[in-house]
């Protein structure tokens, strides 16, 4: 849901085209609805890091797909790092 928040933002193109808009900023309002739910049962630093973590991660992934991004060696090892976190993160639950 923040991942497709993250990219019709982009799309909206500063706010300027409405349909985008309004529909990336009901994804962030769903998105943190949801996670204040997940926070009754996870606590709030590793729903934090893995939510952030994975939305980074999904969000560089499909900008290669739809705005044709290309990485560099050290900006897929940073995703590889941030990978690694979510999943330490999420194991130390």
């Amino acid at each position: 849901m923040d991942v497709a928040a993250n990219l019709l933002l982009k799309h909206s193109d500063g706010l300027r085209r409405p349909l985008p808009a309004v529909g990336g900023i009901a994804l962030i309002l769903m998105a943190f609805t949801l996670l204040g739910i997940a926070l009754h049962s996870v606590p709030l630093g590793v729903a934090y890091a893995v939510w952030g973590g994975l939305g980074i991660i999904l969000t560089a992934l499909l900008s290669l797909r739809v705005d044709h991004v290309r990485f560099t060696a050290r900006g897929w090892a940073g995703l590889g790092l941030i990978l690694g976190s979510v999943l330490l993160m999420h194991l130390s639950h």
